[in-house]
């Protein structure tokens, strides 16, 4: 099964909200911890932020919007398409195998 972005950022949500040591760790370094759980290396030029919410502030994650008449290469649009953040995961009965909660516990 392939997770896309949303998929990928609900799990480090819910990993984050039981496990305190996983959400501190996220909020220090959120592209070591993206890396590790999802046992991918990310690009050097990729960043990833982690965003602490409160209770009285909503945020909304704006996509990124190519230029009009913006070309975009191979590379780009594989990115684009899921590329390397799609990510295949081990499933058993509609339910998340070890293979990501294990990696939780790391932190």
């Amino acid at each position: 099964m392939k997770m896309s972005r949303g998929e990928m950022q609900d799990l480090l949500a819910k990993f984050s909200m039981n496990n305190p040591g996983y959400r501190e760790a996220l909020l220090k370094d959120p592209k070591e911890v993206v890396a590790e759980q999802f046992q991918m290396k990310l690009p050097e030029g990729i960043q990833v932020k982690a965003v602490q919410e409160t209770a009285d502030t909503i945020y909304v994650v704006v996509p990124h919007v190519v230029e009009e008449g913006a070309e975009l290469d191979d590379a780009d649009l594989e990115t684009l398409a899921g590329g390397f953040l799609d990510k295949e995961a081990n499933c058993e009965d509609a339910t998340l195998s070890t293979v990501v909660e294990i990696n939780a516990s790391l932190f």
